[in-house]
């Protein structure tokens, strides 16, 4: 059976936060209280005991439990939705069960408890170890109790930890993204997730920005912070495997890669997406519509859409676009039918061939957005 014929990751979505931060245009919610985070673990078992795959379930399927801030449930109810899983059958022999928490959130208990239910994997978001961009970011937590998380992380015995940096925001320098990533480097975790930042609508950031209140650094000074990340990442053992993911040897996240390879999984719970090769099912995104079991949109992807996007998800990852899996996946050939966009980004030192795969080079890299809007038609 081919990876695209099973579901290959299950994703939970955790959608409250104690604060929501300026930048987040996320679907989550601030200011439930324990009551309100009750009803959606009673609405999130509900849905997976009632939905019925219409693939199979690889047993070593990964689970992922995203959010908003997850660590924010009870291990009580964490257990109660794991437990769902299983007696549905969607959980079996996981390859990777990860969890994200946000710093100030968990304590040596919680994590412990987190282990005991068969988390192998953290993701911390960590965004920045300045004291003064956290709190413009609106996060909740300190650069203290960033370092904390992390060491207490390791003492409890995660040894696959991800935190998350934010380069490209109001105030920040090359000497300030510079200084949190040397420093989190030294903290020792596993996988290092860098991101741009994204100015989305709608948000805080968005708000300030259009007021005038809070200023960008240039185009040249975000560029010179990439350039510094690149180079530190590289120097310090971190191997880039994805756009804005590095990671040690063998540590890469198995959950994100089943969509960068674009493969099936299952999402349940407010505003997820889920995916099984064909059809996206897109569940309501508003606590209300989800508690009462309102119906999710169903999006029926064409042909083409599948083969477009099959390849600019592959092109994130330095590993590319197997010429094989695009053969075998759509009985066509991607050199046949997308010869001129190939010529043009491989002319432009954008993409190169490599062991049977067409992948970007780092300037592709750098200028993703617009190597993959080569593969998109208008029609």
């Amino acid at each position: 059976m081919h990876p695209w014929e099973a579901y290959q990751g299950i994703y939970l979505h955790i959608p409250f936060c104690q604060h929501k931060c300026s930048y987040c245009d996320f679907i989550s919610y601030q200011g439930q209280d324990g009551a309100a985070r009750a009803r959606y673990v009673k609405a999130l078992i509900r849905e997976i005991r009632s939905y019925d795959a219409p693939l199979p379930v690889s047993r070593g399927a990964t689970v992922y439990v995203g959010g908003g801030t997850p660590s924010l449930l009870s291990l009580e109810e964490l257990a109660a939705i794991f437990h769902a899983l299983k007696e549905k059958g969607y959980l079996h022999s996981p390859r990777e069960v990860t969890f994200e928490a946000n710093p100030g959130t968990v304590d040596e208990a919680y994590l412990r408890g987190l282990r005991a239910l068969g988390v192998d994997r953290l993701s911390l978001g960590i965004q920045s170890l300045e004291d003064s961009e956290l709190r413009l970011m609106g996060r909740t937590h300190t650069a203290d109790e960033a370092r904390h998380i992390i060491l207490l992380s390791k003492k409890v015995g995660f040894t696959r930890l991800s935190c998350d940096l934010i380069y490209g925001y109001p105030t920040q320098t090359a000497a300030s993204v510079e200084a949190s990533l040397t420093e989190l480097m030294a903290l020792g975790p596993s996988h290092i997730s860098i991101y741009g930042l994204s100015v989305e609508p709608g948000t805080v950031l968005s708000h300030n920005l259009r007021q005038g209140r809070w200023i960008l650094p240039t185009d040249d000074e975000t560029g010179n912070m990439y350039d510094l990340i690149m180079d530190r990442l590289v120097k310090g053992g971190y191997e880039r495997y994805e756009i804005s993911n590095f990671a040690k040897a063998g540590d890469k996240s198995r959950h994100n890669l089943v969509y960068w390879h674009y493969n099936p999984y299952l999402a349940f719970g407010a505003g997820a997406t889920r995916f099984d090769g064909r059809t996206r099912e897109n569940n309501p995104a508003y606590l209300a519509a989800y508690e009462r079991g309102e119906a999710p949109e169903i999006e029926c992807l064409s042909p083409a859409v599948q083969r477009e996007e099959m390849i600019f998800m592959n092109l994130r990852t330095v590993r590319g676009l197997s010429l094989l899996d695009y053969e075998a996946r759509f009985g066509r050939s991607f050199a046949f039918d997308y010869g001129l966009q190939i010529e043009n980004l491989i002319h432009k030192g954008w993409a190169k061939w490599e062991d049977g795969h067409f992948c970007l080079t780092p300037l592709g890299m750098q200028y993703g957005n617009l190597a993959f809007e080569a593969f998109i038609t208008t029609d």
